[in-house]
């Protein structure tokens, strides 16, 4: 099966850490992405909100076999937008410790039903429209399940955010986003999206099936093993 691994805030391709070959060990197509200004993309991040997201990952839904996408953190405001675009071309969405949107919201008007968590570790970038993150401030927000050798590599692949992609409002359809199936990875540990945040949003869109992992905010790095085991437990069943 053809997989799109989307990564969340501040991240790139690369924060997906083994979780890409161990699925693709199980038999899978996985492609992993740098959203528009993340990673390696060219796209200035002043040019970048969340059509830009979802423009960009309809664009790669258009060639090759209908996909699989798996959205991390903000990636599930992107693999949404991308979905309400061509949800003849999604299979099936997966959000893993993910925002799950209702019509009309952004990433922060849903963050700030929660009491604050990676606020505190969230500086200006240096370049204009983004937002930073101070290392150590965050290390224990996003990794406190990880070592600290494990922690830095992690916070090297993070960089700057679009503010546009977290501040935008979604626009959904129940005839085509609310068309493809969807389905949970709520993380039980996580001090980035909260367990009740993800256990709310899922009650407000509902998901037809909902699988837990002990993990904090990176279970594709602190549990890849058991993150990959659950993706291929629910890609195993009819969608």
């Amino acid at each position: 099966m053809r997989i799109i691994l989307v990564h969340g805030a501040w991240g790139r391709a690369e924060i997906w850490g083994r979780v890409p070959d161990l699925l693709r060990a199980a038999g899978h197509s996985v492609e992993a992405v740098d959203l528009p200004g993340h990673g390696a993309d060219p796209t200035p991040p002043s040019d970048v909100g969340l059509a830009t997201y979802g423009a960009a990952l309809a664009a790669r839904l258009a060639s090759g076999n209908p996909a699989v996408m798996v959205g991390h953190s903000m990636g599930g405001m992107a693999i949404s937008a991308a979905a309400e675009r061509v949800p003849e071309r999604v299979r099936q969405l997966v959000y893993v410790a993910a925002f799950l949107p209702r019509d009309g919201e952004s990433l922060l008007s849903i963050k700030r039903r929660e009491p604050q968590t990676i606020g505190p570790a969230v500086r200006r970038g240096r370049e204009r429209g983004t937002t930073a993150l101070d290392p150590e401030a965050a290390r224990d927000i996003l990794f406190q399940d990880l070592d600290r050798a494990a922690q830095d590599r992690a916070l090297a692949l993070l960089g700057p955010q679009p503010d546009a992609g977290q501040t935008d409002r979604i626009a959904l359809s129940a005839g085509r986003f609310g068309s493809v199936p969807r389905d949970y990875i709520l993380c039980t540990e996580d001090r980035t999206v909260t367990p009740w945040l993800q256990r709310a949003m899922c009650d407000e869109s509902p998901c037809r099936r909902i699988e837990e992992i002990s993990s904090g905010h990176f279970p594709q790095l602190s549990r890849p093993d058991l993150l990959a085991r659950r993706l291929c437990g629910l890609l195993d069943q009819p969608v």
